[in-house]
């Protein structure tokens, strides 16, 4: 036969085995007949296979049909779009591993802005960065890891023995978080990595695949991409899953309420506005705080619920205050859902002037993680957002992976520094560097600075030192309701200026 020869023939009441030493690419398949129906089938095949007149025509339609039975058992194992091993193969090996009861490291990674580049960039583009992420996850050079796609924008890593140590875990997000140019379009992967050690961290494969899943949600909440699993995450996760359940019931039932931190300019003291916050009333578990279900509603897809309702609740705040006499700024927070939203200038500004609000009062502050996930897309909105007179700041400058270079080419007003390095202050002597050097370099670019997270004399000293314009944090105020705002001014306006100005002005 001249594509396939047969190693052994062993002939049963019950089986034929065949194996096929030699097929296609010099391939091995082991094949099993199951039951007498097969059994006969395959008997003829075997008798014709012997008789030369009628060899290679009986050959031809066997060799076909093994080809395609080949095919088929290739693509149940195979992902088809990137050409590697799928999730099915994945469970296969881990119930290898848990059987031997083996240590390994099970990574599961996903690109999260693959949705995004879908949606804006089309289909195509979306799968060459699958393509292209595959292939550098296969370039890396750690010959114990074995690959595998979940599918969608998710990947698994299995890694025996486990890695000691972070070094390989780094080397993987940094890699793939290198720019890709697809199509002439430069694009940052956005990852998310979770971590578990089999078999500790799960017992079974479902466990384990169950387990890694909470992980992976920790991670792309957390601001460096990065979570590693913990005993406990499953009641966590659990409370999460109730907090989803509740939370469209929240904003019907007016659970959810805006709050206000204000801000004051560090020369002269004097109030330069406020951020809107955002607080859910719970009815039995509390007040709970931003942190603790806006990342759950971008992932569940009701920030874009919540986010209109807020900028609503906050124009209407600005212009009963308005009425009163006072008109005064306020930054609120813009979502990785905005970017996608083409008609949220239009819609803003709709608002503002139904309501008599000058745009200049309003600023939209958007973090430097959300505007790097889509720069291009990023910049097109905020440009659009500041030719209607929105000022838009930086929000939590330095928490993520681009430079304050790179954004000095975007529309901006505004750099925040984010809360923890202002907390290093003045006893963390790289945190006072980076500081000192942002409000510099953003000074250079022609950028007003305001710092977060103020709650010492001394660290607003140390700002005020640097040339920082605002301060924002505990400090000053905590935030308050809407109907305690006008109340606040009046007081921190009439009184003798705070003690905490004294430090800034000695």
């Amino acid at each position: 036969m001249n594509a396939f020869n047969y190693a052994w023939v062993w002939r049963a009441r019950r089986y034929i085995v065949v194996t096929l030493a030699s097929l296609s690419r010099g391939l091995g398949l082991l094949l099993l007949f199951l039951a007498v129906g097969a059994s006969r089938g395959a008997e003829p095949l075997l008798r014709a296979s012997r008789r030369r007149p009628r060899q290679e025509r009986r050959a031809s339609r066997l060799q076909s049909r093994l080809l395609a039975l080949l095919a088929r058992l290739q693509l149940r194992h195979t992902d088809p779009l990137t050409g590697i091993a799928s999730q099915s193969s994945a469970q296969r090996e881990m119930q290898k591993l848990l059987d031997a009861d083996q240590a390994f490291m099970l990574i599961r990674l996903s690109i999260d802005n693959v949705k995004r580049i879908n949606k804006t960039l089309g289909y195509d583009i979306g799968d060459q960065l699958l393509v292209a992420l595959t292939q550098r996850l296969i370039r890396l050079e750690y010959h114990h890891g074995r690959l595998y796609r979940l599918g969608g924008n998710e990947f698994l890593m299995l890694v025996s023995p486990p890695i000691v140590g972070t070094a390989f875990l780094e080397q993987l997000r940094e890699h793939l978080g290198q720019p890709l140019q697809l199509s002439g379009t430069s694009l940052i992967p956005t990852i998310a990595l979770a971590i578990l050690q089999g078999p500790e961290d799960g017992r079974n494969v479902h466990q384990l695949l169950y387990r890694s899943s909470i992980a992976l949600v920790q991670a792309r909440q957390s601001r460096d991409g990065f979570h590693v699993y913990q005993c406990g995450l499953d009641h966590r996760h659990e409370r999460e899953k109730r907090l989803l359940q509740d939370l469209v019931h929240a904003v019907q039932h007016q659970q959810l309420k805006v709050v206000y931190q204000p801000k004051i300019r560090i020369a002269n003291g004097q109030v330069a506005g406020f951020e809107a916050l955002l607080q859910w009333q719970h009815p039995s578990l509390g007040l709970l705080q931003p942190d603790e279900f806006l990342p759950l509603a971008v992932h569940s897809g009701h920030m874009a619920l919540i986010g209109s309702w807020m900028m609503e609740c906050v124009m209407d705040h600005m212009a009963e205050w308005q009425v009163h006499g006072y008109a005064e700024d306020v930054a609120v927070n813009l979502s990785a859902v905005d970017l996608d939203d083409t008609q949220l200038a239009g819609r803003l500004l709709a608002g503002l002037n139904r309501r008599r609000l000058p745009a200049r009062h309003l600023m939209l502050e958007i973090t430097e993680q959300t505007m790097m996930l889509d720069p291009a897309l990023a910049a097109r909105l905020l440009e659009e957002l500041r030719d209607q007179g929105i000022r838009v700041a930086i929000d939590d400058f330095g928490t993520g992976y681009s430079s304050l270079a790179q954004l000095r080419h975007l529309p901006l007003d505004v750099l925040k520094i984010d809360k923890s390095f202002v907390m290093g202050l003045p006893s963390q002597r790289e945190d006072t560097m980076i500081v000192n050097s942002s409000i510099a370099l953003a000074h250079d670019f022609g950028l007003e600075v305001i710092a977060e997270g103020v709650e010492t004399p001394q660290q607003l000293a140390l700002l005020a030192k640097a040339g920082c314009d605002q301060a924002q944090g505990y400090l000053i105020s905590r935030a308050m309701d809407a109907d305690r705002v006008i109340p606040w001014l009046k007081e921190y306006r009439a009184s003798a200026p705070p003690s905490f100005l004294r430090v800034v002005q000695t």
